[in-house]
């Protein structure tokens, strides 16, 4: 196997409340293969995001992880923060989620942007200056010299989620973990970031996870799917594969919920689940549901050699 995959083994992630525990990621189990683009999808709070900021190790104080992530030999959860500091960034970039509180008010959008060159690729300030200059063409910012004068909070949302684009991108690191990274974003700059996001990966051969509610950007952009539902990968297969022919009734849905198909939204269970039963977690919203989804655990069925579906009763 490539080192240069990511690997997750049975990753359990718990959030410690003051109301109690809340399991976000569940007993998941799947490989990122390097050099290929994976999209993971699902509905918020199916834990796509924990998971990939699990990877970092960039959640909050009160999250508990457990499970191994390996990348070249190491278990990404068992390192220092002087070690993750080495890796976030030069190997694995980041785009998060949300540009307003990863951007530092303090400090203008150049001198952000011009940090990691500095202090990852050992890059003297004039090549930094210069390689700012196009990243922030490469994102649509045509007068990069008067934007790298700015702050963040002088930009809208939209511009600062392209300005963390660039920054994740910065280093061109092996992997980048995209956390929807066209959020708050019109058509326009949706299909820029796609262009530049795609060029990237043409031109560095790098890998790719994109968390995404866009489901057109994963259809376009990726070559694997993943697809989340309450902590748990519940199918997984090439991009193309899933889209024309799901199998999870779960999938089958989020597609239907598609403009072009009609916006026929997933249905709400009325039925809470006990927790500790080893009943589908989507078997209250199911339509195709039965006593062996209620009473039997799930596991992933090997549907072929790249496919993988978590249900009794896919078709």
């Amino acid at each position: 196997m490539d080192k240069n995959n990511i690997k997750i083994e049975n990753l359990n992630v718990k959030f410690v409340t003051p109301f109690g525990s809340v399991k976000a990621v569940k007993n998941l189990t799947t490989t990122f293969t390097a050099n290929k683009i994976t999209g993971i999808i699902g509905e918020s709070g199916s834990g796509k995001s924990v998971m990939g900021m699990a990877i970092l190790q960039l959640l909050p104080e009160n999250a508990l992880i457990n499970g191994t992530c390996t990348y070249k030999d190491f278990n990404l959860f068992k390192l220092g923060p002087k070690k993750m500091q080495k890796i976030c960034g030069k190997e694995i970039g980041l785009i998060p989620q949300n540009p307003n509180a990863s951007l530092n008010p303090m400090m203008k959008i150049r001198n952000q942007l011009k940090e990691p060159l500095l202090i990852h690729k050992l890059m003297n300030k004039k090549d930094a200056n210069n390689e700012v200059n196009d990243l922030l063409k490469q994102f649509g910012f045509h007068d990069s010299s008067s934007i790298g004068q700015k702050y963040s909070f002088q930009m809208s949302g939209g511009m600062n989620q392209r300005i963390v684009s660039a920054l994740g991108l910065a280093c061109k690191p092996n992997w980048i973990i995209a956390d929807e990274p066209t959020k708050g974003l019109d058509a326009i700059m949706r299909n820029q970031v796609y262009r530049v996001l795609k060029k990237i990966y043409s031109e560095n051969n790098c890998g790719m996870i994109v968390i995404t509610h866009d489901l057109m950007l994963a259809f376009h952009l990726c070559d694997e799917i993943r697809v989340m539902y309450s902590g748990e990968i519940i199918e997984q297969g090439p991009c193309k594969n899933v889209f024309e022919s799901p199998l999870h009734p779960y999938t089958k849905g989020l597609l239907n919920a598609l403009p072009q198909n009609g916006m026929k939204p997933v249905p709400y269970g009325s039925k809470n689940i006990d927790d500790k039963s080893s009943a589908c977690a989507f078997f209250n919203r199911c339509p195709n549901a039965n006593s062996n989804c209620l009473n039997k655990k799930m596991e992933n069925f090997s549907v072929s050699e790249k496919r993988k579906v978590r249900c009794f009763n896919y078709a």
